[in-house]
């Protein structure tokens, strides 16, 4: 492994970055690991690469596909779900010729950029198409952020696949990969058309209903509200966002409540952050990104605060797929280029401290976002404060503009959240401002609510098989199911359900 250091000024504003190391390696033929900024001293900033000294290419398919050459028997798998668990669980069942039918309730990403549009615009919004719902999932409306705690071999196969469709290669090397959700779109379409051309079939603008089971208790049916499947296997791959969905097959898979986790997004000016992390604008150069972060901090009465799905560069997005409700989510475009950088901040929230009902939690989701629609006087806008007002309840004109769109309401969030919520919003942020500087200032917008961080059930499931442990052919997968959070652990996870399927099916 050798590594390369670079201050910003010798490569931030180069043509091309990967020439320039080229040339500086002796070679062109490299193999860049990892690339990252090095940023513990503001007066010796350094651009990190690595290469690895083995520059064969590595075959990631054969991780992906462990049963490519069988040969298919039996019926054809149904994925219900085409967000990133469902696209890639149908990407590795199509390659291996089982032809899978996918059932998606929203509409393709092309359909759907205009939809969100729209509600950003109008405040008018579609509930089966919008930034949770339809083709990609809520990742392709939110930055294309990668970086996962999973350990997977099967990232660099996403990656690829990825990179083929349209996203940067930087992606499978840079320490804090992002597609952008400009170049999702053409990423999402690209992995459609594939599994299409592979022999599958992907039904847009329907939505699943209900299970048929046979005399053994096997699922052996998917109806939906145009068509009813007969199969033996579901790979069942919905969004955390599936409320109606979870209400109708809470019993026959046994949901069980899952913690999770409420708040705000908090926004600052892209350049402030910069300056803090880096001590420099990265806007002054082409080739360096906006700065990224990531805190935790404990608060005195017991509660813990952490930010989450972070934006460089990006904006504050409505998320609700709800009529009447508001929620808020960030997103940023490849560039990163945007005037503010914004964060989730996030109190845990533990379900079972509240009922042992396995809805509790979604339900609590759910009316705190009517609630934020009531706050506005139902005008589509966002409920937002300043750190000033929220600490000290002083008013006046913040220097950060908000993002958010169809626009905010300055309102207090002490008729949204607990007084215990605030009070570690409260402190927690002051903590935060004593690890980068100006985190705290008083002109940061708090934007409410940030509720669909991660999903508030889970749908059991055998450890190794990945069957539902309460009806057997049915494959619970990704995010909705309770196994994965962000776009690069539910890919795996849909690969993961795929292959269990794709075992009990080839021979």
């Amino acid at each position: 492994m050798k590594e390369f250091a670079f201050s910003p000024e010798t490569i931030g504003n180069v043509p091309d970055p990967v020439a320039f190391l080229k040339k500086k390696a002796g070679r062109s033929d490299i193999r860049i690991v990892k690339r990252f900024i090095d940023a513990r001293h503001k007066d010796r900033i350094k651009i990190i690469y690595r290469i690895s000294d083995d520059y064969s290419k590595e075959n990631n398919e054969a991780l992906a596909l462990p049963y490519k050459g069988k040969r298919f028997a039996g019926e054809r798998p149904v994925i219900v779900g085409f967000g990133p668990a469902g696209m890639y669980a149908g990407l590795v069942l199509a390659t291996y010729g089982l032809n899978p039918i996918i059932i998606e309730k929203g509409r393709k990403v092309e359909d759907r950029s205009k939809d969100v549009l729209r509600y950003k615009r109008e405040a008018v919004l579609n509930p089966s198409s919008n930034i949770q719902f339809g083709e990609g999932g809520a990742g392709t409306f939110s930055d294309g952020k990668l970086n996962t705690g999973v350990t997977s071999g099967l990232k660099a196969y996403i990656g690829e696949k990825m990179v083929k469709y349209g996203a940067s290669e930087e992606i499978l090397y840079d320490s804090h990969p992002h597609v952008g959700t400009d170049k999702l779109v053409s990423v999402v379409k690209g992995i459609r058309e594939e599994i299409i051309s592979l022999g599958g079939e992907i039904h847009f603008e329907e939505e699943f209903l209900s299970f048929e089971t046979d005399k053994n208790g096997c699922v052996s049916a998917v109806n939906t509200d145009k068509n009813t499947y007969k199969t033996s296997k579901v790979i069942l791959a919905v969004g955390n966002s599936s409320r109606e969905l979870f209400a109708s097959v809470k019993d026959i898979l046994g949901l069980q409540s899952k913690p999770f986790s409420v708040g705000v997004r908090i926004e600052h000016l892209r350049e402030d952050i910069d300056k803090a992390m880096y001590g420099f604008d990265t806007a002054l150069y082409k080739n360096i990104c906006a700065a990224n972060y990531k805190l935790a901090t404990d608060t005195s009465n017991g509660n813990k605060l952490y930010t989450f799905c972070m934006c460089p560069g990006g904006e504050v997005v409505p998320s609700a797929s709800i009529e009447e409700t508001i929620c808020t989510n960030g997103m940023s475009y490849s560039s990163r280029g945007g005037v503010n950088s914004n964060a989730a901040l996030l109190i845990p929230f533990d379900p079972s401290k509240y009922s042992d009902d396995p809805l509790y939690g979604m339900n609590y989701q759910t009316a705190l976002e009517k609630k934020a629609y009531e706050l506005t006087g139902k005008s589509g806008k966002a409920p937002c404060v300043s750190y000033k007002e929220l600490s000290k309840g002083a008013k006046g004109i913040s220097h950060v503009n908000a993002t958010y769109l169809p626009g905010i309401s300055s309102c207090n969030l002490l008729e949204l959240f607990s007084s215990e919520q605030i009070e570690t919003l409260t402190e927690g942020i002051r903590l935060m401002g004593k690890k980068i500087r100006g985190f705290d200032s008083g002109d940061a917008l708090l934007t409410a609510p940030e509720t669909r961080s991660s999903c508030p059930v889970r749908m059991p499931r055998d450890k190794e098989s990945c069957e539902s442990l309460y009806l057997k052919g049915v494959f619970p997968s990704g995010e909705g199911a309770g196994y994965a959070g962000g776009i690069m652990s539910s890919a795996i996870d849909g690969i993961k359900c795929a292959n269990c399927v794709a075992q009990s099916m080839l021979n």
